[in-house]
């Protein structure tokens, strides 16, 4: 059985439901980094076309750490924390370009150690690490960058997926 569906036994067996418009809103949200708009636009293309419905099941999602709400450019996006052994709802960190929105994880334990274990936070427990690295590449030229090859973000997921 997979990750997903211990999940879905554990809450059925809290009586909550795992609905066909909670179960399409986590399928839409695989593999990627969306606004409630875009997940609304892909679950219009499935028949669902009720936006309350949407920001409802979004709530539920977050409250159950099955989607994560982050901050990129300005805008809320949301990304799917099941199903992804690397990372969860409480250790995160997204790279994102300012000029193509392309958006990456970094999920390193190392690095999320480090943080922790900061003397800072030495009589603090650290619950949760989120952070958002927002920038351009050195080279960046406008009309280049806009281009997926030439975007340093696309190309560092590509070298890390090989």
């Amino acid at each position: 059985m997979d990750e997903r569906e211990k999940l879905f036994q554990e809450l059925r067996k809290q009586n909550i439901r795992i609905t066909k418009q909670r179960r399409a809103i986590i399928d839409v949200l695989e593999g990627k980094h969306l606004t409630i708009q875009e997940i609304y636009n892909d679950l219009r293309k499935n028949g669902y076309n009720n936006l309350g419905t949407v920001y409802n099941n979004i709530d539920f999602l977050l409250e159950h750490k099955i989607v994560t709400q982050i901050f990129i450019n300005g805008k809320k996006h949301y990304d799917l924390t099941i199903d992804e052994s690397s990372h969860s709802a409480d250790s995160h960190i997204h790279v994102t370009c300012k000029v193509n929105n392309n958006i990456i994880e970094i999920n390193d334990s190392d690095l999320f150690d480090q943080i922790k274990g900061n003397p800072i936070f030495k009589d603090f427990t650290v619950n949760k690490l989120q952070l958002v690295v927002e920038g351009t590449c050195s080279h960046y030229e406008k009309e280049s960058c806009k281009k997926d090859g030439a975007c340093f973000i696309k190309r560092l997921n590509n070298n890390r997926a090989v």
